[in-house]
């Protein structure tokens, strides 16, 4: 499991809300992202790990709560905050649902075979694929593969032995072992497979001449 930062705002000065705003948005949408694979995946770590940013998404509300009681002046703020709010609280309604999805999975109830096989045929995928020694892609950043501009492909999280890393940053070099949570149209999804087993030695090959 990754480890979760806290939103403890009594530390430190209130963020502005705006700021705040934006980490709930993108939490959301990674949260949405690791629910689906979690679900496409079967997979009970990541199933957990999208509960652990349900709980991040909820203190995030309170900071936002937090924060605008004390930006609020006049009724005039009040009034500008109002929009504010009801996009944190709609934003929190969103990952409570999400959050539900991971309860197939972490409840083993399992999806029928016939939902499986539509949602096959449906983009993008969700998959695992694991980074074999000697692979082109071993040793190189995320930000040097370019892997979402070269191949529609997103990196959603990174398993490294016991260690899941969620969002990895473009700095976050791949290893042999490596098992990749990624998110992308089928063909870009197969390409990265080949590449990461081995089958491709050089990445011009599906990246071209440019890369």
């Amino acid at each position: 499991m990754c480890a979760h930062k806290s939103h403890n705002i009594w530390g430190r000065r209130p963020r502005p809300v705006k700021d705040v705003l934006i980490d709930m948005k993108n939490s959301c949408g990674l949260m949405l992202d690791l629910a689906y694979a979690s679900l496409f995946l079967n997979d009970e770590d990541l199933a957990e790990e999208v509960l652990e940013i349900e709980r991040d998404i909820d203190s995030l509300l309170y900071e936002i709560w937090a924060s605008a009681s004390l930006a609020v002046r006049d009724v005039e703020d009040a009034e500008a905050l109002a929009g504010i709010m009801k996009l944190a609280i709609s934003i929190d309604s969103i990952s409570n649902a999400v959050a539900d999805i991971v309860n197939v999975v972490r409840l083993k109830l399992g999806l029928p075979s016939q939902l499986k096989e539509a949602l096959s045929k449906i983009e993008p995928q969700y998959r695992r694929i694991t980074v074999v020694k000697g692979s082109p892609i071993v040793g190189r950043s995320l930000g040097e593969l370019g892997l979402d501009v070269n191949m529609g492909v997103f990196v959603l999280a990174i398993r490294r032995g016991a260690k899941v890393m969620i969002g990895p940053k473009d700095d976050e070099r791949i290893f042999d072992g490596d098992i990749l949570i990624v998110r992308g149209p089928i063909d870009g999804l197969n390409d990265l497979n080949r590449i990461a087993s081995g089958e491709v030695k050089d990445l011009r090959e599906v990246f071209g001449d440019e890369f």
